[in-house]
């Protein structure tokens, strides 16, 4: 696929190998307005883009219940742009991210609902090439460098972790290869989207490595200094799906009809599906409030890794896994806010974040307060400190705890509705929350921040990970 790797061959090693990589990048993407006439299905699609059609082991888009979901997806199409937005946001709405899974293939992301960036691409890419929309995935880094898009009173803030990523590239017949990022963007990738390998699947744009008698540990660091970096974005318009937001040009998709007949599209023969039941069975869907019942509850955002893994072993051979840390380093200038919900009278005991300590002094604390219009409020309640000298350093995140009463003292009480969980801080801490990309816990507008201390005029495209403690 045109993609350049470098083999390298150590022997008789008797210490660790450090190997640095620099280069300069120069990235624009720019957001003009697009005309597209490609009708669905597809027509006239050359030999070489559809080898871009072909099933794999990681992107199944042969399997009868890929297909299923394709076709039911796409039966109201007239446009490849339907087709593709339709599926799409199936996904953004119905796969939650997770790290370290333990399959990376279209199959497993649809039955589970969860995966990292891998899982998404093999999922929207088979759906695609089940309806005979050829894609392929891309390789790369993504760098941690928040963007932000002007939106009425305040801003849309997009961030990522820094590492290695997975995104893909989806073929318009009038356009070419358009760049998409099934979490963040569509028709495009920001210019912190580092592009370096494309193929039929992650198992064309991956690093590997083989060893003996033993594999050898492996981990990255990736640094960037951007030199220049500018942002000249507004926003247009709005739709309502999907849940997470998802940033896109304009693209205005009308389809024409051929004046003579076009030649079939070549691509391999189709299997025999059997008959299927239209329904099919979705992804559980993600963590909501605590179930009507008494006693005690425990809910929120709270699946996430001690640590992420860097790569994966299977026999002798090691696959660097496309995947890295998404958290925000919350004791800066910025406060931050989660927001979750309540359905019935409950006395919250504990609410506990995942976090890191890396150094400093003083304390932390929250507030949880009631939502005011979609934004935190003022009333509330306070939570008991923790001092930063009692966290001790270890690897990793791990849960803090912060409790809201001493002893025998009461727990506050919180009515059925929405709430924020606002982090605070005294003194130099140096503290990092972590996150899961995409809005997949409660609504889109729930993680805000704000730098002037009460107008949280920026919503996050991202959801800290929390958990709430109570008695209902």
């Amino acid at each position: 696929f045109g993609n350049r790797f470098k083999k390298v061959r150590w022997e008789n090693l008797k210490q660790s190998v450090n190997v640095t990589i620099s280069f300069n990048a120069s990235i624009k993407a720019e957001l003009r307005s697009m005309d597209s006439s490609a009708s669905f299905p597809l027509n006239g699609i050359s030999n070489n883009d559809a080898v871009f059609l072909r099933p794999t082991q990681m992107v199944q888009s042969d399997n009868e219940e890929i297909i299923a979901l394709s076709r039911r997806l796409t039966g109201n199409a007239k446009t490849t742009h339907d087709a593709v937005n339709a599926i799409l946001n199936w996904v953004a709405d119905n796969v939650k991210y997770t790290y370290n899974p333990p399959q990376y293939d279209a199959i497993h992301t649809m039955k589970t609902g969860k995966g990292n960036c891998q899982n998404f691409a093999h999922l929207s890419m088979a759906l695609l090439r089940a309806a005979g929309i050829p894609s392929r995935i891309v390789g790369g880094i993504s760098l941690k460098r928040q963007w932000k898009v002007p939106v009425e009173n305040g801003y849309l803030v997009q961030d990522m972790g820094q590492g290695g990523h997975a995104w893909m590239e989806i073929f318009f017949p009038d356009l070419g290869w358009l760049s998409y990022d099934p979490q963040q963007s569509r028709q495009f990738t920001s210019t912190r989207h580092i592009k370096q390998t494309h193929g039929l699947d992650s198992k064309d744009i991956n690093d590997s490595w083989s060893a003996s008698p033993y594999l050898p540990q492996y981990n990255e660091n990736i640094e960037a200094v951007f030199t220049n970096d500018e942002t000249n974005i507004k926003l247009r318009s709005s739709k309502s799906a999907p849940v997470s937001y998802i940033m896109s040009n304009n693209l205005m998709a009308k389809a024409i009809a051929p004046e003579k007949p076009l030649p079939p599209i070549p691509k391999p023969e189709p299997p025999v599906v059997k008959p299927i039941p239209p329904i099919i069975v979705k992804p559980e869907p993600p963590v909501k409030p605590p179930p009507k019942k008494k006693g005690i509850v425990e809910f929120g955002n709270m699946e996430f890794p001690t640590l992420v893994d860097a790569y994966q072993t299977v026999g002798n051979v090691a696959t660097r896994i496309l995947d890295k840390e998404t958290a925000e380093y919350v004791t800066s200038r910025y406060i931050y806010a989660q927001a979750f919900t309540v359905t019935d009278t409950m006395t919250m005991y504990e609410v506990s974040l995942a976090m890191r300590k890396f150094g400093g002094d003083g304390t932390l604390y929250i507030d949880i307060v009631k939502d005011e219009n979609g934004k935190p409020g003022f009333a509330g309640e306070r939570s008991l400190p923790v001092f930063l000298g009692n966290i001790k350093f270890r690897p990793g995140y791990y849960w803090i705890d912060f409790a809201f009463a001493k002893g025998n003292e009461p727990s506050p009480v919180l009515k059925p509705g929405k709430y924020w969980i606002i982090l605070r801080h005294s003194g130099e801490a140096i503290v990092n929350w972590f996150f899961i990309p995409g809005n997949a816990y409660g609504d889109g507008d729930d993680t805000r921040s704000t730098v002037k201390g009460y107008q949280w005029e920026d919503l996050l495209n991202y959801d800290f990970v929390f958990k709430v403690r109570g008695r209902v």
